[in-house]
């Protein structure tokens, strides 16, 4: 050492100032959620597969049981034809037939009235099922026995057919067939029972219709007498007079027809006579049809024309005073003059036309005003008449129909036809038809299978536990660093040495030292690999270690860390323990507790007399010395900050153990003043709450935190597992090996 880091190590005095680590925060974007998939499912049913196989026996016994002890079922059947109608032997339509429903509705319909309770009530009596043995364990509440009855009884159509099969289960084959027997007779006599139940029904209705019919007949007829008499309508020559008034209507009717048409024509006339009334008083009358084809206008304009043509050709020559040129527009001037004349008489001509019009209008218009008065009182007339008749005439057909029905309903009501057939009547069974052990173990294995996969992701689900390192980077959003395996993925010798399940203190902590070729070595290896390239720009020098509780095994992480990095040769490694309340560094690692850093914290030695070698090499300790009163206190002073400064420039690497994160703030009081984090979950055990929990605390210090090492795995429970293989001196990395380099050069990489 030179001289300022050995007094400074001395007498704890001349310390450099605190050096504050940079802070790495956890890029969330690196961890996305994950969705599940296929081998998700299939590694928890792998994980609960013992629950999912003891569900399944279970189910399968008990099927196998029950078939077995059951006692034997047996099964009458009987063949019944439904038609869609009664055999026709009248000509009418009998009471109650229904030819609106379709065909597989009607047999929907029969297959429910087959199992009516009305039908089995009737059943139940014919065959004094109330006091057969069978039946007597029901209950006596009304309603019970006809339940009981009616889950026996199975009716079931067949396919394509009108045919329906009807079954009974009953432990005697003898009952079985007698009840299918007796059901089949029972529903053809109610349907006969129902028939006349609907003919005498139909009977008293008909008759009082028929009796209320009779005497609204009466009634109108009344009615009818009583207006022709009124209104003086008499009855002449066997013709009835209001024939011959209807006659009379449609010759009134006839001539307003006639008059509306004459009427529609001069008023068309009139208008257009008043349109060329019109264009004659303006100024463009010369443009009326009638003027247009007048020969002796057309004359004049012709011979007007010439005139000004030898007008205008003169004009070249001659000025208009030249007597040749006067005479020739005295011509013009006449001609036009004439012109005049004759349209002025088309004029009046159209004049006295529409005056004529008019007046034809308005004496048509009066004669159909007449017509039509006398029309509307006709009317009236008519319509009274006409209600009166047809009332009349309903009335008698009504009665007419009703009479008649009613007399074919009491014919209909005597002759007692069906559309059900018994085809088959039920033998008596010789086999028995349950239970079905093939059936009911197939049930059962079904069963059992979806209750036993459903109650293991129950399981699945109350297990907040952490046991994947997929849920550390999904929930907590942190990488994983490695995965530390139990102590039974060592071999019987090493694990006898190293005090497996003796109680040996520590020696699962030397593991990586005493055990190099391990499977444990080889996980700490990975979690050296994980922590060394953890920071982009260079390892972490000072880091702490912590779990959520005290049998975690952060110690044993935390020691095994510390062997590792000191394995790599790039220079010596301390090793702090910082647990002042429960240390136990002195004890696996064979030095004195005492000075140590507690020591240290408060002034007594300096930092020179609490490191101690190890035998172990290249690792260096600083036992936690007295147990003090204030630990937290303690840590807190500027003085550890001071002598991590000064112990670095010593150290390549500072490794410090801490107590568990949650129950004390040893940790939170440490961890912004190194520069990362591990902490330590026991897999199994850290429940998700707790250690999303703890990674919010350190944050909430401005803590980095490295990541997170999954100790004690279960390489059963575990995705991935722990098979390592060999490269010639025993065990080698596993797929949780390389699952873990891979992690390491991702994060590398990045």
């Amino acid at each position: 050492m030179s001289d300022p880091i050995h007094r400074a190590l001395t007498n704890g005095r001349d310390l450099p100032a605190p050096i504050h680590p940079t802070r790495l925060e956890v890029d969330s974007r690196r961890f996305p959620e994950s969705e599940a998939h296929f081998w998700d499912y299939w590694t928890v049913l792998s994980q609960r597969r013992r629950t999912v196989a003891l569900v399944f026996l279970a189910a399968v016994l008990t099927a196998f049981v029950w078939s077995m002890t059951a006692r034997p079922v047996y099964t009458g059947t009987a063949m019944l034809r439904i038609e869609k109608e009664e055999p026709r032997i009248l000509k009418f339509e009998p009471t109650g037939r229904d030819d609106g429903a379709g065909e597989q509705t009607q047999l929907q319909t029969y297959h429910r009235l087959l199992q009516r309770r009305a039908l089995a009530n009737r059943v139940i009596g014919l065959v004094d099922l109330e006091h057969n043995p069978e039946f007597g364990s029901v209950g006596r509440r009304p309603g019970e026995l006809t339940d009981a009855f009616l889950e026996r009884l199975h009716v079931e159509p067949v396919r394509n057919t009108r045919l329906v099969k009807v079954s009974f289960e009953s432990r005697s084959p003898e009952l079985a067939a007698q009840v299918v027997n007796t059901l089949a007779d029972a529903v053809i006599a109610q349907q006969i029972d129902d028939k006349k139940d609907a003919s005498q029904y139909a009977t008293r209705f008909l008759t009082t219709e028929v009796n209320g019919a009779r005497q609204a007949l009466h009634s109108t007829e009344t009615q009818l007498s009583q207006f022709l008499e009124e209104n003086d309508i008499l009855f002449v020559g066997g013709e009835r007079i209001g024939e011959r008034v209807g006659e009379r209507q449609a010759l009134i009717s006839q001539e307003l027809a006639t008059l509306s048409d004459s009427l529609l024509k001069a008023k068309a006339e009139r208008i257009t006579k008043e349109s060329m009334l019109s264009q004659a008083t303006r100024a463009t009358a010369d443009a009326l049809p009638a003027v247009l084809q007048d020969p002796l206008i057309a004359h004049l304009k012709e011979e007007a024309t010439k005139l000004e043509g030898r007008y205008r050709e003169l004009g070249q020559s001659f000025k208009p005073e030249y007597p040749r040129m006067q005479r020739l527009a005295e011509n013009i001037q006449e001609v036009r003059r004439q012109i005049h004349t004759e349209i002025q008489r088309f004029v009046e001509a159209a004049r006295a036309e529409y005056r004529a019009a008019l007046q034809k209008e308005t004496e048509v218009r009066k004669l159909a005003d007449e017509q039509r008065g006398l029309a509307r009182k006709l009317d009236g007339q008519m319509a009274r008449y006409n209600l009166l008749r047809r009332e009349v005439d309903t009335s008698r057909d009504l009665y007419t129909g009703l009479s008649t029905r009613l007399k074919e309903t009491q014919v209909a009501s005597s002759l007692l036809t069906s559309n059900i057939a018994v085809m088959d009547r039920a033998d008596v069974p010789l086999k028995r038809s349950g239970p079905r052990t093939g059936l009911n173990l197939l049930i059962g294995c079904l069963v059992g299978l979806v209750g036993g996969v459903g109650l293991a992701f129950l399981f699945e689900y109350l297990d907040t536990s952490i046991r994947d390192p997929r849920e550390i980077e999904a929930i907590l959003r942190v990488p994983t660093l490695g995965l530390v395996p139990t102590r039974s993925a060592l071999p019987a010798h090493l694990g006898r040495s190293l005090g497996q399940g003796d109680g040996t203190p520590g020696a699962f902590a030397l593991v990586s030292h005493q055990a190099t070729s391990s499977i444990l070595a080889e996980a700490f290896r990975n979690v050296r690999t994980s922590v060394v390239y953890a920071t982009p720009d260079r390892p972490p020098k000072t880091m702490l270690v912590t779990s959520l509780q005290q049998q975690d095994g952060k110690t044993s992480v935390s020691t095994n860390c510390a062997i590792s990095l000191a394995q790599l040769g790039t220079g010596d490694v301390l090793l702090v323990d910082a647990d002042m309340r429960h240390p136990d560094l002195h004890d696996i690692l064979g030095v004195p507790q005492t000075p140590g850093l507690s020591d240290l914290l408060v002034g007594g030695v300096g930092a020179a007399e609490v490191v101690r070698p190890t035998r172990i090499p290249g690792l260096f300790v600083i036992p936690a010395g007295p147990v003090p009163a204030n630990p937290s206190e303690l840590l807190y002073s500027p003085r550890f900050t001071q002598a991590l400064a000064v112990l670095g420039e010593r150290f390549a690497h500072i490794v410090i153990d801490t107590p568990p994160l949650l129950g004390v703030a040893d940790t939170l009081v440490l961890a912004p003043r190194v520069e990362g984090v591990i902490l330590v979950l026991r897999h199994g055990h850290a429940a998700r709450d707790a250690a999303q929990r703890a990674v919010q605390m350190l944050g909430s210090v401005r803590a980095r935190l490295l990541g997170v090492v999954l100790n004690h795995a279960d390489a059963r429970r575990t995705p991935g597992g722990y098979q390592y293989y060999g490269y010639g001196y025993g065990p080698a990395p596993s797929g949780a090996s390389m699952w873990a380099d891979s992690t390491t050069r991702d994060r590398s990489a990045s």
